[in-house]
């Protein structure tokens, strides 16, 4: 049973479109017991095992991802992982990026806040105007959008990205009111840059699917235009 948790807390490496050759942290695992995450020690265990492993055989990381479906935020000892998994990157692959992406969650706490700065490329996940939108794509209470842009602004940490992912169909992010809408929270949050996608295929689970590129291409200008934020568009998630 240990072993597969193991298996299941750190993932690869292998090669990604975005972060190039990675290994995956999953610090929200599922484990044997419902709603309980994997220990600090564990997940840094497990971690340092690996990460130690690839560099005495040579191999060579882009990025250390830390991400989950279950946002990796929502483990009560982030920050203690986080900061870890900082010193474990600077000793054995001080080339790799440390990588989080995180639906925004949780940066209420003073402790999350200053947990991404042990992260070079710190990714938030917003993609939604208003909070109607934000309900349909996370399944959160309307009035818990609020407290996410308010707590996005006040993140003090040059470094953020934001990254959104536009889809149509049963939710629909990408309508002109709710791209402006989304924009103008982009203003008052002020990250150092903002990636945009779309699906690569339908999401015939939740009945999503992808947007045209034109369309993606728009929303990135728009971005540019209103904003003056550096926008990358990235390869379909």
């Amino acid at each position: 049973m240990l072993t597969e948790l193991m298996n299941e807390i750190v993932r690869g490496p292998e090669k990604s479109a975005e972060f190039g050759k990675c290994l995956l942290i999953y610090p929200t695992c599922e484990t044997a017991r419902p709603g309980i995450f994997p220990s600090q020690a564990l997940v840094v265990t497990t971690a340092a095992r690996r990460l130690i492993e690839l560099s005495k055989a040579g191999e060579r990381l882009n990025a250390v991802v830390v991400l989950g479906e279950v946002d990796p935020t929502l483990n009560p000892d982030f920050r203690a992982i986080s900061e870890n998994l900082r010193e474990l990157c600077n000793k054995w692959h001080p080339k790799a990026s440390l990588t989080l992406v995180s639906g925004a969650q949780g940066l209420d706490d003073a402790d999350i806040r200053q947990a991404l700065s042990c992260y070079d490329d710190p990714i938030l996940r917003f993609e939604a105007g208003t909070q109607k939108t934000y309900a349909a794509l996370t399944g959160a209470k309307p009035s818990v959008f609020k407290e996410v842009v308010q707590n996005l602004s006040k993140i003090e940490l040059e470094r953020i990205t934001v990254a959104a992912t536009f889809v149509r169909g049963d939710v629909d992010n990408s309508t002109e009111s709710e791209v402006r809408a989304w924009v103008k929270h982009l203003g008052a949050i002020k990250p150092a840059t903002v990636h945009v996608s779309t699906l690569a295929k339908i999401d015939t689970k939740r009945k999503l699917k992808p947007i045209t590129k034109a369309r993606l291409e728009t929303i990135a200008n728009q971005v540019a235009d209103k904003t003056g934020l550096p926008v990358e568009v990235k390869k379909e998630s």
